[in-house]
């Protein structure tokens, strides 16, 4: 059942001002809790996963928001949306220089070959093994993809430079005050598993079958609150590459319920091509492996 058009145009935007408070407030809560997490250390295996898992959540849900900030939606000007988008990345290790520059050309070039810098996550054609390992390889191929395209002046390496110097001394003092063997044991298995949270549930799976077609067709919604909360609106990914515009708390009237024949607990997407309006996820793999 798809949301009525009606109902959506009654929703409001939420005031600029509101929207920027509450994604920093966000940042904050994960700066806050995944590096600060670095300092309770466990005391066994099972507090050991707990700690992992829940850093990797909060440092997944830091890219969000420097997504936000690369749309311009956690500030008024260029230079605080730099700013947020920068810290909420810290705790993935990822500059958000070049992430600004390849987001916004994946939008634009959505799922085309030699022009979307994030059509890197699709492996070749029974080459599946390939996806984990080009999910951790992602923010690495986003400066050389734009080296070999000559998207790497003088300005941009000097912003890069001082995003990594930002980030080399946050970490710096981390190891100062923990030693080596923390910082490596709390850090290393996180960065893997953003990297494979945000890579394919919400990049690969988003925009499986990489049509070139209509906007429609080139990215997938999931279906449920359940996946929209999960990702801070980051399951609305059709409706997102729609209305870049909206902020993610300003998707929530978008998101459409599950069939009734899907069980919750799984996550569905609702798939669009250019020959039918929507096909449920469960009825098109074969049309989208």
């Amino acid at each position: 059942m798809e949301v009525s058009e009606s109902s959506r145009q009654r929703s409001k935007l939420w005031k600029r001002p509101s929207l920027h408070l509450l994604s920093r407030c966000v940042v904050c809560a994960v700066v806050a809790g995944s590096l600060g997490g670095l300092f309770f250390v466990p005391s066994n295996g099972w507090g050991y996963l707990a700690d992992v898992l829940l850093r990797s959540y909060l440092a997944f849900v830091g890219t969000v928001m420097a997504h936000e900030a690369v749309h311009g939606l956690m500030g008024r000007t260029r230079a605080a949306n730099l700013w947020w988008g920068r810290l909420a990345l810290v705790p993935c290790m990822v500059p958000f220089t070049n992430f600004r520059k390849t987001h916004l050309l994946h939008h634009r070039f959505t799922n085309e070959e030699s022009r979307d810098p994030d059509h890197f996550v699709k492996p070749d054609a029974n080459r599946e093994w390939e996806l984990p390992l080009r999910a951790v390889a992602m923010p690495h191929h986003w400066l050389l993809w734009l080296r070999k395209r000559e998207g790497v002046d003088g300005s941009h390496v000097r912003e890069l430079l001082l995003n990594y110097l930002g980030i080399a001394l946050v970490y710096l003092a981390i190891f100062l005050l923990l030693g080596l063997e923390r910082m490596v044991s709390g850090m290393l298995p996180l960065l893997v598993i953003v990297s494979l949270l945000l890579w394919y549930p919400f990049a690969f799976k988003t925009h499986e079958g990489f049509s070139t077609g209509s906007p429609e067709s080139r990215s997938h919604n999931y279906y449920g609150r359940l996946m929209y909360w999960f990702s801070f609106g980051l399951s609305m990914h059709r409706t997102h590459h729609l209305r870049p515009h909206l902020g993610w708390i300003e998707l929530l009237p978008f998101v459409e319920p599950a069939p009734s024949t899907a069980s919750a607990l799984i996550p569905r997407r609702d798939i669009r091509n250019d020959r039918a309006p929507a096909v449920p996820d469960a009825q098109s793999r074969s049309q989208h492996a």
